[in-house]
């Protein structure tokens, strides 16, 4: 286990939450304590909303896994009233300012967004707080703890349905827009 003061918290914006494998991915460093993941009522709400709309047939499924999130995340939920930070915040879409204003009041050092525009860093300084998708954390946090997240990478390829061969699946992380820690793994394939 790494020492808690060595982990990240990250704020997961609804954008990463949305398409399952990221998710997956992320949802899983966490649960192997490579970092420390937050998120809002309202971002669960978000991700669920879009991603029932998009795929009503899916419904039960995606409702499924809002309570499993529910169950063996309840430490990630900002239950703060971090809305009172919302007016300190200038971002160009003023509906993004919640997540800016979780992330301050969960005292998160990142946010992991897939929207890096609708968070300019110059807002984000303020606060001292950085943004980047959800590929630059995967392959970051990678990078700092290669053992452990192998470990949890090869679990992740083992358990899907196709049971994808290691280049099948660095081959699916590049199309789910995670490039960069396709990149990583790449010299890593044997170990998948």
């Amino acid at each position: 286990m790494i020492p808690a003061a060595n982990r990240y918290t990250a704020i997961l914006d609804a954008s990463v939450l949305f398409p399952n494998m990221k998710r997956d991915l992320l949802l899983r460093f966490f649960e192997a304590d490579l970092y420390r993941a937050s998120w809002t009522e309202r971002i669960q709400q978000e991700w669920l909303t879009n991603a029932i709309s998009q795929y009503p047939d899916q419904e039960k499924a995606l409702r499924r896994t809002d309570g499993l999130m529910r169950t063996h995340f309840a430490s990630a939920w900002i239950e703060t009233e971090y809305e009172a930070f919302v007016e300190a915040i200038a971002l160009p879409d003023l509906d993004d300012r919640h997540v800016v204003a979780a992330a301050i009041a969960g005292s998160a050092n990142y946010i992991v967004t897939d929207n890096i525009k609708h968070f300019p860093a110059a807002e984000l300084d303020r606060f001292g707080i950085e943004a980047g998708t959800a590929d630059a954390f995967l392959a970051g946090t990678f990078e700092h703890y290669e053992g452990p997240a192998l470990v949890v990478l090869r679990e992740h390829r083992a358990g899907l349905r196709a049971a994808p061969s290691a280049a099948e699946y660095l081959m699916m992380l590049r199309q789910k827009q995670m490039p960069r820690l396709a990149s990583r793994l790449m010299p890593l394939r044997d170990y998948l």
